[in-house]
């Protein structure tokens, strides 16, 4: 994986730095849209032709002084005519430079946009491909802000400033050229203004990273925060904590307008330092074409032509200045963008075996998990789960059930030990295996905006209307349903997800029990996928659930006891450690935690 260049990234506030540029032009190689050498020959010779022309006119403007004053400018002569010739020379040199700056910036301009789609589609191919642990880790705002704003600050820059930050580039070389074929002594110049100047430059040039990426990185904590917000207004509301939320979003905004006032003075600094740099410039170029003159070195129209191409270059310090910022903008919103693109890099390369031809042993040995500086959820757990066996977690909130379904899954790494499915070790081979070994099914249900039909076909591609109806059917959403007939109006043409009219929790689960059996995966884990069995559908999705689980080695995560009844066996939790394990019957004998829970939420629902 990339390694970052800003020594004081933190991986706290964000945690993928911004590729490395090697790794950004590595990418950006690989993309199918990357130019070929005609169009980087074509383009070099359209920028150097229109540096070219600047350098060539504002040398033979200057060298006009000589014609007032009689002398003869080698190439054109002496005189009116000579004069007339070496205006037209100058017009025709202004002319190719007007002509050759468009026709730069459209080279540029296409073949810059061609990236952009080439690489926003890296980085979507990437998330999905990447690690599941590692797009959690990084979370959706931060995503989104790569996948987006980053990508599109790139392109901004180089549509706003790209074709004039590679003419000024270009210009200094050009320029210093230029002096040295009036005379050698103009190369003072380029050896003074580095003497004097680099230190201080190089200081504010690498404080400028990290602050810019200080900024993108507050960015996306804001954004994460603000669709953290908007996800929980029903909470927000019913408790009343309006004043939190806004409180909590004015300090992430607040810091991001921090990080955006650090950077100011690095820019201040760096405008101070250009102001004195070119103003000693400008002064040595003058000072040394007097004495030149005085010298019988130079002509005055060669004087004049030193002076005109060092005043030319004003234009071209100051951009450099200005541009600073938005090049190191640019850049680090490209190494943002281009590090998400290299996040599939992480993934095992490995080839994967076979998938498992049916329910699989699922054995956990010496799991440790625990979150950064925390102590551990799970510290050693040892267990088994027999093939085509549903098990049950129970315990109190906080007892390690989802942590260990979430491990399973492989939505987190554990800090050691081993998961494995059937033979395989799951750390040793692609996620994209483990995958299509385990699905999970939480209580957040996701219906992709479309039609019923086209939701159901993301799990099974090649499924004709009666398999997806069969599937429906199987977790109690038959056309005859009344869950039908009421959420379902044009069956399969339904339309569902954003944009369109919500359905009942239920009928959410349920479709997503649906996409289960179509799927038909060897484990299944369930966390909270019958939270909803409190409503008036309560058993028919607890019976869709367990037709889900028949036949698969099934993990589920019991908020509920009757929940957990059903199971073939039930493991009672407590801060990631195994307390009691064993059948319903097995577990109320013992009279042990379980029993006790047990008559507990008896004794409850005989009063409800």
């Amino acid at each position: 994986m990339t390694a970052t260049t800003f020594s004081s990234y933190d991986r706290r506030h964000d945690a993928l730095a911004p590729a490395s540029g090697r790794d950004i032009v590595r990418c950006l190689r690989s993309l199918p849209g990357f130019p070929g050498p005609g169009w980087w020959l074509l383009t070099a010779a359209v920028f150097g032709l229109n540096i070219a022309s600047m350098t060539g006119s504002s040398t033979l403007l200057g060298r006009s002084v000589d014609f007032i004053s009689g002398l003869a400018v080698p190439g054109f002569g002496s005189g009116r005519e000579g004069f007339t010739v070496l205006l037209g020379v100058v017009g025709v040199l202004m002319f190719v430079e007007l002509v050759t700056r468009p026709a730069a910036a459209y080279l540029m301009f296409s073949a810059t946009r061609r990236l952009t789609v080439d690489l926003r589609r890296r980085c979507l191919a990437a998330t999905l491909e990447a690690p599941i642990p590692d797009v959690l880790e990084l979370g959706t705002g931060n995503v989104m802000t790569r996948l987006t704003k980053d990508i599109d600050t790139a392109y901004r820059a180089v549509q706003s400033i790209g074709t004039r930050f590679v003419v000024t580039a270009l210009m200094f070389p050009f320029t210093f050229v230029a002096l040295a074929l009036i005379s050698p002594w103009y190369l003072l110049l380029l050896i003074l203004l580095p003497a004097i100047f680099a230190v201080p430059l190089k200081r504010t040039l690498t404080g400028l990273p990290v602050a810019t990426n200080a900024l993108s990185t507050a960015q996306a904590r804001r954004n994460n925060m603000l669709l953290d917000t908007i996800r929980g207004l029903p909470t927000i509301r019913a408790f009343g904590v309006r004043g939190w939320a806004t409180q909590r979003l004015e300090r992430n905004s607040w810091d991001t307008v921090q990080r955006e006032a650090d950077r100011i003075p690095l820019f201040l600094r760096l405008i101070g330092t250009g102001y004195l740099a070119y103003g000693v410039l400008l002064a040595g170029a003058i000072a040394l074409s007097t004495h030149l003159v005085a010298q019988g070195a130079l002509t005055t129209g060669a004087a004049s032509a030193a002076v005109v191409l060092v005043v030319r270059l004003e234009m071209h310090v100051f951009n450099v200045l200005i541009f600073t910022g938005e090049i190191q903008n640019a850049l680090t919103a490209l190494g943002r963008a281009v590090s998400l693109a290299l996040l599939s890099d992480n993934a095992i390369d490995a080839s994967a075996p076979d998938d498992c031809p049916e329910s699989p042993e699922v054995r956990i040995e010496d799991l440790v998990f625990r979150y950064p500086g925390g102590a551990p959820i799970i510290d050693g757990l040892c267990l088994t789960l027999e093939a085509g066996t549903t098990t049950a977690l129970v315990g109190a909130s906080g007892a390690g059930k989802s942590t260990l379904a979430g491990l399973i899954a492989g939505l987190q790494r554990p800090a050691s030990g081993t998961i494995s499915i059937g033979r395989v070790d799951t750390s040793t081979v692609p996620d994209t295996w483990t995958a299509r070994q385990v699905s999970l099914i939480s209580q957040e249900v996701h219906l992709f905006s479309g039609t019923l039909r086209e939701d159901l076909r993301m799990a099974a591609p090649d499924a004709d209307d009666a398999a997806l109806t069969a599937a429906l059917t199987r977790v109690g959403l038959a056309p005859d349903s009344a869950g039908w007939q009421r959420w379902l109006p044009e069956g399969l043409d339904t339309l569902i997800g954003a944009g369109n009219d919500d359905l009942s929790p239920e009928v959410e689960q349920q479709i997503s029990l649906a996409r289960m059996v179509l799927v038909d995966p060897p484990v299944l884990i369930m966390d909270e996928a019958t939270s909803e069995a409190g409503s008036d559908n309560a058993r028919s999705l607890e019976r869709a659930a367990q037709a889900v689980a028949r036949g698969r080695t099934s993990l589920v995560v019991a908020h509920r006891l009757d929940q957990a009844v059903a199971a073939d066996r039930i493991i009672l939790m407590d801060h990631g450690v195994v307390v009691e394990d064993g059948s319903h019957r097995e577990l109320l004998a013992v009279g042990g935690r379980y029993a006790e829970l047990h008559a507990r939420w008896s004794g409850s629902r005989n009063e409800d």
